[in-house]
C-alpha cells in the first residue's frame, strides 16, 4: 500500500504539471476526499492525454455550439464514455481468456447490461456456468447462451441466429419473472439479485428454479466472487452508475488546475 501511495503521488504530481499551464474555459467543483482506488482510475484517466495544441477557442466553441452541450456535460459523457470502454476491454479480455471462440459480442453485452441495469458479472457467471460463454452444450448449436427455455428432458423452445441475439431475451426474462414474488394476496415484491443466488434462491414468481442442478446458486456465488477478484468489472459498472455530479466531484481537475477546450479534443470530442 505504500508503494502504492509512493507511486500515485508522483504520477499526480506528473498530472498536475501537465494540466498546470492549460488556461480554463470552465471551472468545476472542488474535489471530494475519495478512496485509493477511486483516486488511481482518476489517474488512469488522464496520465495518457495526447498533444493538445490543434484545436482552435472558435472551433471548440462551435463544436460545443453544434452539440447544444455545456462544457460540463461534455466533459461528464467523455469521462463516462472512458469508462465504459475500460469496461468493455475488461470483459473483452475475461470472455477471451476462458473462452477465445465465443462469439459473445462484448461491446454489446454490457450495453445491454447498462441498460437493463444487471449485474454484469452475474450475467457473465451465469452464461460461463450454463454454456461456457456459449461454446459448449445445447448452445453451441442453439446460441442460447443462457439456456433459456432449454429443458433437461431434451426440449427446447428457443434458437437463436447468433449468441447475442439470446442475451435481450434472457435480461427481460430474469426483471420480469425471477426479480418479483406475487403473494398469496397478490401483492408484489421486488427482488435484487442477490436473493437469487441464496441456496435455492434462483426461482422465478411462480416458484420455480431456473435451473434443477443442486448447488447451482453455489456455484453462481463462486464464479461471481472469483470473476470480482479477477477483475475490475465491478468496479468500472459502479463508476458508471455514479450521478453526474459526482462525476465531476470525483474525476474533475481540482479547481485551482485550468482545464483548456484543447482537452476536450484529446479526449476525441469533434
Amino acid at each position: 500500500m505504500r508503494n502504492l501511495k509512493k507511486q500515485i503521488q508522483k504520477e499526480a504530481q506528473e498530472i498536475s504539471e501537465a494540466l498546470f499551464n492549460l488556461r480554463s474555459k470552465f471551472r468545476f467543483p472542488k474535489f471530494r476526499n475519495v478512496s485509493m482506488k477511486i483516486a488511481l482510475v482518476l489517474l488512469l484517466v488522464f496520465l495518457h492525454i495526447p498533444g493538445t495544441d490543434s484545436l482552435s477557442e472558435t472551433g471548440a466553441a462551435s463544436a460545443m455550439n453544434s452539440y447544444k452541450m455545456s462544457p460540463e456535460t461534455i466533459y461528464i459523457n467523455t469521462v463516462r464514455d472512458k469508462f465504459q470502454e475500460k469496461l468493455v476491454t475488461e470483459v473483452e479480455t475475461y470472455i477471451t481468456e476462458i473462452a477465445p471462440e465465443s462469439q459473445l459480442s462484448p461491446e454489446f453485452l454490457v450495453k445491454k447490461c447498462l441498460e437493463y441495469e444487471t449485474d454484469i458479472i452475474f450475467v457473465l457467471s451465469q452464461a460461463l456456468l450454463e454454456s461456457h460463454f456459449g461454446t459448449k452444450g445445447k448452445a453451441a448449436k442453439t446460441n442460447s447462451v443462457w439456456n433459456v427455455g432449454t429443458y433437461d428432458n431434451g426440449k427446447i423452445l428457443y434458437r437463436y441466429k447468433t449468441a447475442d441475439e439470446s442475451l435481450e431475451p434472457y435480461l427481460k426474462l430474469i426483471k420480469e419473472k425471477y426479480l418479483i414474488t406475487v403473494t398469496n394476496r397478490g401483492d408484489t415484491i421486488y427482488k435484487d439479485l442477490g436473493h437469487l443466488i441464496q441456496d435455492k434462491g434462483y426461482v422465478n414468481y411462480d416458484g420455480r428454479r431456473f435451473a434443477s442442478a443442486r448447488g447451482y446458486e453455489n456455484g453462481m456465488r463462486k464464479l461471481m466472487v472469483k470473476m470480482d477478484m479477477e477483475t475490475s468489472i465491478s468496479f468500472y459498472q459502479k463508476i458508471l452508475t455514479l450521478s453526474d455530479n459526482d462525476i465531476l466531484a470525483f474525476f474533475a481537475p481540482p479547481e485551482e488546475l485550468e482545464l483548456d477546450y484543447s482537452m476536450l479534443q484529446a479526449f476525441n470530442i469533434p
